[in-house]
């Protein structure tokens, strides 16, 4: 592999979704429904992340590789079980997730039927790097601060592993012939399709909340976004490097994030089988 890759550790983690109140986030809706449109986006898009990673490392046949792909695997197999309860939490709100999940499983699998394999990887790629950004932004700067402990586990825990297998899609990507110019593409379309699918779902549960048009709701999303310590301020630095020709998710050492957010969080059993 061209750099030496973090441990990636095989955690069993699950969470008491059914316990969590409907506004968990301080309260507000507008923060709460961010987090549970991002989430509603998710397990389809763990699963295209892990078949992609597989495909390309069984052709590639190096056995490190394919135990950094396992790891992976796991680790994103258990975020996509964890998600799928937390949005069936959602689905008993009375959103229709099913309704959603038809047209972005036809898309995925249009995804995942290109012949060019570098693709799907530049996609998984490029959404790692999301939610790997969004997970330092959260553990650096303490943005859960006032969020129901169990939703504060839950996104924490998720943070912290996808800044640890940050790094995981890009060493396959850039085996399997990758280069700067198709991620860098598409990255940008990544972004455009998932502002307007999380936005749609992301309107229609504030309109379903009666906080749409609610202006306090929106200036608190605004700082909660673009303030100081704003989430998309703070992701900002790791999307300017992500279009440099020669960026690469472990140059930046985040990892001291995963061993400190480790120390203090205590393990917690699975409650179901891991589907990957």
């Amino acid at each position: 592999m061209t750099r030496a890759a973090p441990a990636l550790r095989r955690r069993a983690r699950s969470f008491a979704f059914e316990t969590v109140p409907a506004h968990w986030f301080g309260g507000d809706p507008w923060r709460t429904r961010f987090f549970d449109a991002f989430s509603s986006l998710l397990p389809i898009g763990e699963r295209l992340f892990i078949d992609s990673m597989r495909r390309t490392a069984a052709e590639l046949g190096d056995p490190q590789l394919d135990a950094l792909v396992a790891a992976f695997s796991y680790q994103e197999g258990v975020h996509g079980r964890e998600h799928r309860r937390y949005n069936d939490r959602l689905r008993a709100q009375g959103y229709d997730l099913d309704g959603w999940d038809r047209s972005q499983k036809a898309t995925v699998g249009r995804i995942g039927k290109l012949a060019d394999p570098r693709i799907p990887l530049a996609i998984t790629v490029a959404f790692e790097h999301v939610t790997a950004s969004m997970g330092q932004a959260i553990l650096a700067h303490d943005l859960l601060a006032d969020v129901d402990p169990e939703m504060k586990a839950f996104w924490e825990w998720h943070s912290a592993e996808e800044i640890e297998h940050k790094g995981a899609a890009f060493e396959v990507y850039t085996r399997a012939g990758g280069g700067p110019d198709l991620r860098r593409v598409v990255m940008a379309w990544c972004l455009f399709i998932l502002g307007i699918r999380m936005g749609r779902r992301f309107a229609h549960m504030l309109r379903r909340d009666r906080a749409l048009l609610d202006r306090a709701a929106w200036r608190h999303g605004a700082r909660f976004l673009l303030g100081e310590k704003g989430l998309l301020r703070l992701m900002a630095a790791d999307f300017r490097a992500f279009f440099a020709r020669d960026f690469h998710p472990w140059a930046r050492d985040t990892y001291g994030l995963v061993a400190s957010w480790e120390a203090a969080s205590p393990p917690r059993a699975p409650t179901a089988p891991i589907g990957n």
